[in-house]
């Protein structure tokens, strides 16, 4: 078991009890940890039909092998739960010092069950294992929460998660904050720690995490800090994930006033040029050790939002705060995205929340009266009053607290919803990039921009955006590899200078166990599967693999998707996934071959 601290962590907060359990060696064997860990985790212990805030869902926290060693881009862990904004699989991703402080103090998982009468904390500190009592920071914002916590416990290096507001009142895309600036956004997962009432978790590791070759890791490292000061890396280095809005706005990819178009007049007020020029500070890694820095950290120096400061806002938070509610002030996209971390609100699902919200209005669909104030594309601080009542779920917060899914069905307003599974779309317009299309219509968690990633060489023009043939096979042979990263866990960023070979040599070097490319990237396709079997017990099928009416039906330019392109991509992708065509579930032979059956 190196590179693994070899034991799972239970806590049952109904009785207050906590069970330390080994890390079962067949679940390396065959799931290699994060992703894989918590992915086999829910399929073993959530029943079907589970209601994502009932008290049978649990929440698995899972690290990876390369986690709390010197890899420096190794700092990330997952959160998976049933999710109560999709009702499948949910799982998000953060980094931080969590991570590496839950394997030091001994434990690859963390497992929590049950519901606790009254708000507590969890504290791990090595051996020393507590719930306490956390009634003083309920109602706290996810800033305030960690300060207090960190100012109680006195601990200089201490990993801590929290939720605010939105966590509490069960709006179904709140998230979980890290480390202050670190966010697991998607899939509302900050609801089922708020409905089990865990405000937060306070993790300090002392142990050691050993490995095979130590040298071996040592060089790996340093390998990385020196590929990273290359020019593959630099685009991110120095702008970040912003650095994309220009690029997606160039070739009419950013979705603009709730995916109406995606071109925005406005871009150079709020790209990534601007914030060099007037908030950026410094540049922030999720730890320190980290070489790629992506991070900005930014601060409003004058104006009505002075003094705001935030790492942020990425490229993502940018487009739903910005862009798609066409709002074209940077300092006031900084602002709400303040107001949306210490709130714990998602900011993709937040914004375009808001975004259907604003179209709602100006169709007539939503009234003054029914708001309770002018909604109206383009006002910031329509945008920031409306994330505040959905944080505590006044008036018509209540109902948008739901998701623009649910939200649209009470309103007859299902076409003006962007999102695929219930899950708020992310700011790749799907309709000018195909494999982008495709990517978020199978997504196990809904639309998601980061199983595959196929935006990337869509944007950079690696392959035709525009072309549907060859789109399955780009999607499938990216979602393993990156289902492998998840699994390790490393920053996906890093794949310009830490590819599958760095990680079979990685995983090496720290475990002592020889995988393959070939091996790890079945790992990958079996986590997959297992995946979209969670998924087909809660009823997913071919029609399940969808895409919103805006991308089908409402032309970008005169381009859209057509369910005609879709089905041409689904057909490609489920025959190399190994897929029945008509029902999208994996074939038996399928299963037999990945040792799922």
């Amino acid at each position: 078991m190196l590179g693994y601290a070899g034991k799972v962590l239970r806590v049952d907060l109904t009785r207050g009890l906590f069970k330390i359990e080994p890390l079962p060696e067949q679940m390396v064997r065959f799931y290699i940890g994060g992703n894989g860990f918590g992915v086999r985790i829910l399929y073993d212990e959530v029943p079907p039909g589970t209601d994502p805030l009932g008290i049978e869902n649990k929440l698995v926290f899972a690290t990876g092998p390369l986690c709390g060693t010197p890899i420096p881009i190794a700092v990330k862990f997952g959160v998976f739960a049933k999710s109560p904004l999709t009702g499948i699989l949910g799982e998000s991703y953060s980094s931080g010092l969590f991570s590496e402080h839950l394997k030091k103090a001994g434990y690859d998982v963390l497992i929590i069950e049950g519901k606790s009468e009254k708000p507590v904390f969890l504290k791990i500190f090595d051996d020393d294992i507590e719930l306490c009592d956390a009634s003083d920071i309920w109602g706290a914002t996810c800033w305030d929460a960690e300060d207090s916590l960190r100012s109680d416990l006195g601990e200089k290096v201490l990993g801590v998660l929290t939720i605010g507001p939105a966590g509490e009142n069960l709006v179904r895309y709140a998230c979980i904050t890290s480390d202050r600036y670190r966010q697991a956004g998607r899939c509302g997962l900050g609801a089922v720690m708020g409905v089990k009432r865990l405000k937060a978790i306070a993790v300090h590791g002392s142990g050691k995490i050993e490995t095979a070759d130590l040298d071996g890791v040592l060089n790996i490292a340093r390998e990385i800090v020196e590929k990273s000061k290359g020019a593959g890396i630099e685009h991110h280095r120095v702008y970040g994930t912003l650095g994309t809005l220009e690029i997606a706005n160039l070739q009419e990819a950013l979705p603009t006033r709730n995916w109406t178009y995606g071109f925005f007049e406005k871009a150079e007020d709020i790209d990534a040029e601007y914030m060099l020029r007037n908030t950026l500070v410094r540049d922030v890694g999720c730890l320190e050790k980290c070489p790629i820095k992506c991070g900005k950290y930014n601060v409003v120096k004058d104006g009505p939002f002075k003094g705001t400061a935030i790492v942020g806002p990425e490229y993502q938070s940018t487009y739903a705060l910005g862009p798609n509610c066409l709002i074209g002030d940077f300092k006031a996209i900084i602002k709400a995205n303040e107001l949306c971390d210490k709130l714990g609100i998602d900011t993709i699902s937040g914004g375009c929340t808001v975004a259907f919200a604003m179209e709602c209005f100006e169709r007539g669909l939503l009234s003054e009266n029914d708001v309770g104030f002018k909604l109206n594309f383009g006002d910031p601080e329509a945008l920031m009053k409306l994330l505040e009542l959905i944080a505590y779920r006044r008036g018509i917060g209540d109902l948008l607290a739901e998701g623009s899914k649910r939200a649209s069905e009470k309103l007859g307003a299902e076409a003006l919803a962007v999102h695929v599974k219930g899950l708020e779309c992310p700011g790749y317009d799907a309709r000018v990039l195909k494999g982008t299309a495709l990517q978020y219509a199978v997504s196990s968690r809904g639309a998601c921009h980061l199983r595959a990633r196929a935006q990337v060489p869509e944007l950079t023009g690696a392959v035709d955006r525009l072309e549907v043939e060859g789109k399955g096979r780009l999607v499938k042979e990216r979602e393993d590899l990156f289902t492998v990263f998840d699994s390790l866990i490393v920053c996906k960023f890093a794949l310009p200078i830490f590819d599958i070979s760095d990680a079979v040599k990685a995983y090496r070097c720290v475990t002592g166990i020889y995988l393959t490319e070939g091996e790890l990237l079945t790992t990958g396709e079996r986590i997959t599967n297992l995946e979209r079997l969670f998924n087909v017990r809660e009823g997913a099928t071919r029609k399940w693999d969808t895409l919103p009416e805006k991308v089908s039906s409402y032309p970008n330019r005169d381009v859209l998707t057509s369910k005609e392109e879709l089905d041409a991509m689904l057909n490609e992708y489920y025959r190399l996934r190994g897929w029945d065509l008509e029902t999208g579930k994996p074939t038996v032979e399928t299963l037999k071959r990945l040792n799922l059956l």
